[in-house]
């Protein structure tokens, strides 16, 4: 029987190594290894990789990109999000019965592969749903304070799109609400699939702090006030 194969993306060449390394010590997985989410998606065409371990600042394509790719192309992998921003702090949590983690930086192969282990095993005891939820992806996009697009899509009928400007949310809209009801409908739903797309040219620039705490308070990633993640 094969090895799980695990990728591993960073543009942080030292870390790349020290973490396949110490995973291989292990004997459990095949580690691969990419520095960016272009190079990450190519080893993907050929790697049926289980677990995706991918940092969010990366250049080319960022970690965040990458993912939304993964929910479409590869909707079946787990998900752990490695960052060393340090305006919030990653709540680690298991939501519902879709699989997707975080680990703060610094942190060694040990505790990779303890999440690993333990992302695998609540994968085989429960019903597990493929995707990202919505309340895991956006504010991924508050810290990394990107402008953009984001199309989502639920289930087979489920579509919305959110606008933010430097993070902040500007407009939230699914085919039937607006706002805050529309905020409210679709961090409700289940797993996802992503589109980042370029601001359109014309968009309203006035961005809805109200809407943006809502989300902040409705998701996994909370603002850092001295806690770190469990």
């Amino acid at each position: 029987m094969g090895k799980d194969k695990i990728l591993i993306v960073d543009d942080d060449v030292k870390l790349l190594g020290s973490l396949k390394t110490g995973l291989q010590k292990f004997g459990q997985f095949d580690i691969q290894t990419a520095v960016h989410g272009v190079q990450a998606l190519a080893i993907l065409k050929s790697t049926k990789a289980v677990i995706l371990v991918t940092d969010l600042q990366m250049p080319r394509m960022d970690g965040v990109e990458l993912l939304a790719t993964v929910t479409r192309e590869y909707p079946n992998m787990l998900c752990i999000v490695t960052t060393s921003l340090r305006d919030h702090a990653l709540r680690k949590k298991f939501q519902g019965d879709s699989l997707f983690s975080y680990i703060n930086k610094p942190f060694n192969h040990i505790r990779l592969h303890g999440e690993i282990i333990r992302m695998l095993d609540c994968r085989d005891e429960i019903n597990f749903r493929p995707g990202i939820y919505i309340p895991a992806m956006l504010p991924l996009i508050n810290m990394m304070q990107k402008s953009c697009l984001l199309e989502a899509s639920a289930g087979l009928d489920k579509k919305g799109t959110f606008i933010f400007e430097n993070g902040v949310i500007s407009d939230v809209r699914t085919e039937q609400q607006a706002g805050v009801g529309a905020l409210q409908e679709m961090l409700s739903w289940g797993p996802a699939r992503y589109w980042i797309k370029p601001l359109p040219e014309v968009f309203s620039h006035e961005t809805d702090n109200t809407l943006t705490a809502m989300m902040m308070q409705g998701t996994e990633v909370i603002p850092q006030d001295g806690d770190d993640d469990d």
